[in-house]
């Protein structure tokens, strides 16, 4: 859960960043930290991590908005590769609506089951 909320703050940090200060290198390392941690922490859930257990527990419109939010962070980066900063900073706003509706129902989630 800690790993997945650190992921979260790393991309959350590289938007603010991205959006105030445009698509410097410097933010977008955050955004692929953050977005590097995520897919590892999904890889690790997909081979059967026994840590990430809880995860089968989530509801399917959870799973699904996360992993719509990492395809939409992946497209992030292939517009910004392109310099098409329009479509680029859409699908950034995109990834980050959805990104936080997934990582507040998993917190909500934790938090119920404890």
């Amino acid at each position: 859960m800690l790993l997945y909320v650190i992921a979260y703050l790393l991309f959350l940090i590289g938007c603010i960043g991205v959006f105030l200060r445009g698509g410097v290198e410097f933010w977008l390392w955050f955004l692929a930290f953050g977005v590097v941690l995520d897919s590892s922490l999904t890889a690790l859930f997909v081979l059967g991590s026994k840590r990430l257990s809880f995860i089968k527990q989530l509801h399917w419109s959870v799973v699904v908005s996360h992993l719509l939010a990492l395809l939409f962070s992946l497209l992030c980066g292939y517009f910004r590769l392109k310099a098409e900063m329009d479509w680029f900073l859409l699908f950034l706003a995109i990834s980050l609506i959805l990104w936080t509706y997934s990582i507040i129902k998993l917190f909500n989630h934790h938090w119920r089951n404890k």
